[in-house]
């Protein structure tokens, strides 16, 4: 965790070389146009099925507006903003993929030095890692604030596919109280509907988001600054105060980017062939990771090998300090979903693990067994199993 004076040089460069830093992440980063091809069926960055020809076009016209660079003039900006672009953050190794640390977003409260109760402060939890040039720069995100936190950038491929995930598999996984005394105390993030009820929360790293729609919602209110049509559900940014008339995004550019984000297929498995693959996979069950990282799930076609339960746990050590979103504690974060593990380095959710194995060492709490069982494999043994990690 960052102290208040690294977090702020970090954080606000000075204006000179602002606008440097907005463009060097996204100057290597995938680009499309009318005429780049779509990828296979079932291949990185491709859709997930065969899509008809009106599909294909409505899926292609999503994926220009997740790479669209969008300007103050057309309402970027709140006048916060993280990036111009979905693909200004989702582009490792291709458009739709996760980000470096350099893309990582930060999130600030208050939490009496860590001894509680943690409090938001006004404005909300989030502190833009981009500031529009117009906007003049703060010494400090907020006086009151004592607890930072990064989050990385998640793969968006197989959204879709989670999405339709019935939630009674989900709930059937449930143990928030332990019952079976084996340390783990799983459960689902409830989430109010601003038009009635609750939903399980299955998308953000603390399960604050219950469909994909939300996500994309909240993305483009939260990180982009744009406002879209009301859906009832809220989790959309209606107005804000650019100039711009509201909505900036239309219902369809809407409905054409959740085509695309819906029809992303999941990230492939390299397919190694050598037998230590196998005896990984077995290891990964017997030393405890499957209790929490469940290799499948039961979607809408069959079952989904994204090695989550999509519940919130907390591997944290004690004296962990945090966020707090919703009814999501403090330590608590969703099982990351391993498919794709391979393709989204850095790890965990604030990006503090540079490999696999560091990720493995950094579980504790609910995941302690697990990780010491980790550490009493033999040589041979660890080996196999980062050979089978290293293939999802």
């Amino acid at each position: 965790m960052q102290d208040r004076a690294t977090f702020r040089l970090n954080r606000f460069p000075v204006a000179a070389l602002l606008l440097l830093f907005c463009v060097l992440p996204w100057l290597g980063a995938e680009v499309v146009d009318e005429n780049t091809p779509v990828p296979p069926v079932g291949a990185l960055g491709g859709p997930e099925r065969e899509l008809t020809p009106a599909e294909l076009e409505k899926w292609k016209n999503g994926r220009l507006l997740f790479d669209r660079d969008w300007t103050l003039s057309e309402g970027m900006g709140t006048p916060e903003l993280n990036a111009d672009s979905c693909r200004g953050c989702h582009s490792d190794p291709v458009i739709g993929g996760s980000g470096g640390l350099d893309l990582n977003v930060f999130r600030y409260g208050r939490d009496e030095g860590g001894a509680g109760p943690f409090t938001n402060l006004p404005g909300g939890q989030v502190a833009s890692k981009i500031r529009r040039p117009d906007f003049p720069l703060r010494d400090e995100v907020h006086p009151d604030a004592d607890v930072f936190e990064q989050r990385q950038t998640p793969i968006v491929f197989g959204l879709g596919m989670i999405d339709l995930i019935p939630e009674s598999e989900i709930l059937a996984n449930e143990d928030p109280f332990d019952s079976n005394n084996d340390g783990i105390r799983g459960r689902a993030h409830m989430i109010d509907i601003a038009s009635g009820g609750q939903e399980v929360g299955r998308f953000g790293w603390k399960n604050v988001l219950p469909q994909i729609g939300d996500f994309i919602h909240d993305a483009l209110g939260g990180e982009t600054g744009l406002t879209a049509p009301d859906n009832g559900r809220g989790f959309v940014l209606l107005t804000d105060d650019d100039g711009v008339a509201d909505p900036e995004i239309t219902a369809a550019q809407f409905d054409d980017m959740l085509f695309y984000c819906s029809h992303l297929c999941p990230p492939p498995r390299v397919g190694n062939t050598d037998p230590a693959v196998a005896v990984g996979e077995a290891l990964f069950t017997s030393i405890g990771c499957a209790a929490c990282h469940i290799p499948s799930l039961e979607g809408a076609d069959g079952p989904l090998f994204l090695y989550s339960d999509l519940l919130l746990h907390d591997i944290h050590p004690a004296g962990f300090r945090g966020m707090v979103q919703g009814d999501a504690g403090v330590g608590e974060y969703r099982t990351g979903q391993l498919w794709g593990l391979r393709l989204s380095a850095p790890y965990l959710h604030d990006g503090s693990a540079t490999t696999i194995e560091d990720a493995i060492l950094r579980h504790d709490d609910e995941a302690l067994s697990a990780r010491q069982g980790y550490e009493n494999l033999s040589a041979s043994d660890v080996e196999a199993l980062l050979l089978f990690l290293s293939d999802l």
